[in-house]
């Protein structure tokens, strides 16, 4: 079932290999029962893909892109109900089967290892295209949200980024205290917001000024340069035990080390950024064996906050869309790509959207 006409061909960024991608004419994909087919509204370049990129994580070719918002326009036997329908897509869903789901670590399950969008070529995301189909398990498993039309663009396409910072949010204890987080890109921002929402005292570590005032702005109690003064700096949070929780947003080995001096005894750090196997990660032991302090990864989203996240980003408690700094047309996504690698001024996240849409963002 079709809610428009469909053309046979469409334009996407295709990834062969090295450190760019190539605007190419690619057919549009096919869909089966229980699949649909979503037209983009908008994508967001996330470091993940980035480092697909970058370290040839991939297997090219591929079509990337995951955080994408959009409409549905066509839909499989059984999935009828999504047509037309404005809807912001996961593109890993569990099997909520496995030990694992049971055990709620639901971004380890080997099914959620597995990418369920595409626009072509392997499962690779799709988002950075005209079309993407959407795989019958990601529609069963709850992967695809309906949107309120009046949410721009630019906010809904937070929807999982957000969602990955509500899960790491998770990871600390429920009750209250004082928090570090390392680094105020978009979702260092994002986790700042969540954590003062959730009465936690913050404070953040940002070298670039533009950076700093919207930590502040997002609630930060104070932001501190990643300079000569951070370990007194970081020491003098929380007196006299210092800080109960530092999330690493960032990979900086020296400023995850100085807070993890200045974390409390039996504090907890959550590293967050560090999303590829093989990344190694020097600290000082002692203060995990005798400081007994906790180390703790989160990874990915999870599909019990798909509601959470949804409600947050509709009821614009904190001003989300200025996250998406910059949204190009998808023909320029190589500056789009360089913009996002080394970010410039007031820069943040940065998006595309298909050339033909004119979607006010």
């Amino acid at each position: 079932m079709k809610a428009a006409s469909i053309p046979t061909e469409m334009m996407a960024a295709v990834w062969r290999g090295g450190n760019g991608v190539t605007v190419e004419t690619v057919p549009v994909p096919e869909i089966g029962e229980g699949e649909l087919l979503f037209q983009v509204e908008a994508c967001g370049l996330c470091p993940t893909d980035i480092k697909k990129i970058d370290l040839g994580l991939a297997e090219p070719p591929a079509i990337l892109g995951h955080e994408m918002v959009g409409v549905v326009v066509a839909a499989g036997q059984g999935v009828e109900q999504f047509l037309s329908k404005r809807v912001a897509v996961y593109h890993h869903i569990p099997c909520l089967k496995c030990r694992l789901c049971e055990l709620g670590r639901f971004s380890q399950c080997a099914g959620y290892k597995k990418t369920g969008t595409t626009a072509g070529f392997i499962p690779a995301g799709g988002g950075w295209a005209e079309y993407v189909k959407i795989s019958s398990w990601i529609v069963r498993g709850g992967g695809v949200v309906e949107m309120p039309k009046r949410l721009p663009a630019k906010v809904a396409i937070l929807m999982e980024p957000l969602n990955t910072c509500l899960k790491c949010r998770g990871a600390l204890p429920d009750s209250k205290g004082s928090v570090v987080i390392l680094g105020q890109g978009p979702v260092g921002l994002m986790l700042t917001a969540l954590m003062r929402r959730d009465g936690w005292e913050v404070f953040t570590v940002e070298p670039l000024p533009e950076r700093q005032e919207r930590s502040a702005r997002y609630g930060a109690k104070a932001v501190f340069h990643p300079g000569k003064d951070l370990n007194t700096n970081l020491q003098e949070i929380a007196p006299p035990l210092g800080p109960d929780a530092v999330i690493a947003a960032t990979e900086s080995e020296e400023v995850i080390n100085a807070a993890l001096r200045a974390l409390r005894p039996g504090g907890t750090l959550i590293l967050f950024a560090h999303t590829r196997i093989g990344q190694e990660l020097k600290i000082d032991a002692g203060q995990i064996g005798m400081a007994e302090k906790q180390i703790v990864g989160s990874y990915s989203s999870s599909v019990e906050l798909n509601g959470l996240t949804k409600e947050i980003l509709v009821d614009q408690q904190f001003p989300w869309g200025e996250i998406v700094t910059h949204v190009l047309p998808l023909s320029e996504i190589n500056r789009a790509l360089a913009l996002a690698r080394r970010p410039e001024g007031d820069s943040l996240k940065v998006a595309v959207k298909p050339d033909a849409r004119a979607v006010d963002l």
